[in-house]
């Protein structure tokens, strides 16, 4: 089975109003790929749809626990926060774009799904990021 890794930029679409992509984001959800989010992703989904108020309190927890039980949930540790110097370093990503592909990198992902990085670039000859939304 592939695996892939979601940023949370996926997972916001689930809550917002536009809807051709959030049945985009549902449709690459459906593929029948193991998909690995990470606690960080959990954190900037729920800050975001807390800002833009996609959706009530409640609502929000129901999304996250609902991540929880479908998504391999990866921690961040010493060793995701030494990677992601090296990526920030070497690609020129944000400290938070880093850490993400960081982890995802050391959960064997050869796949990142984002809308916020470039598409289809290989990060360390291992990961592609690919923007679903093109």
């Amino acid at each position: 089975m592939n695996k892939s890794f979601i940023d949370s930029n996926i997972l916001v679409y689930l809550a917002s109003t536009n809807i051709d992509k959030a049945n985009k984001a549902k449709e690459l959800l459906n593929k029948g790929e193991e998909l690995f989010i990470s606690i960080q992703v959990l954190n900037e989904f729920s800050a975001v749809c807390f800002k833009k108020e996609l959706a009530p309190h409640e609502k929000i927890k129901k999304y996250v626990e609902e991540f929880h039980l479908c998504f391999n949930v990866a921690g961040v540790d010493f060793l995701n926060i030494s990677k992601c110097f090296d990526i920030k370093m070497r690609y020129k990503y944000s400290y938070y774009d880093s850490l993400i592909i960081a982890t995802a990198l050391i959960n064997d992902c050869p796949v990142l799904y984002s809308e916020d990085m470039q598409h289809n670039q290989l990060i360390e000859n291992k990961l592609t990021i690919i923007n679903p939304f093109i």
